[in-house]
């Protein structure tokens, strides 16, 4: 079972993708099942490297801020390497 070494878990999706962002949905669903909530320390990251006027958010910050508060002991993190934008943390 892949979640019962892990003490961290670190989710990742884009902001201009509707389906990874349910696909994280669903991953801590999967998560949640082997163990519990408090167990595991989580980040949740939005990354908007291919954001432009073609391509948009779609994925707003209250939306991904609503989700990590449903998980608990999740921080939330939106980066851009194009940018530097939270690349050091």
């Amino acid at each position: 079972q892949f979640a019962s070494w892990a003490d961290a878990v670190i989710f990742v999706f884009s902001l201009e993708n509707e389906s990874s962002f349910e696909e994280v949905t669903q991953l801590h669903e999967l998560l949640s099942s082997y163990r519990g909530a408090s167990e595991v320390a989580l980040a949740l990251v939005g990354t908007q490297d291919k954001i432009s006027s073609s391509n948009p958010r779609v994925i707003e910050d209250a939306r991904a801020q609503a989700l990590c508060a449903d998980m608990k002991r999740c921080l939330y993190y939106e980066t851009c390497a194009t940018y530097g934008l939270n690349v050091d943390r």
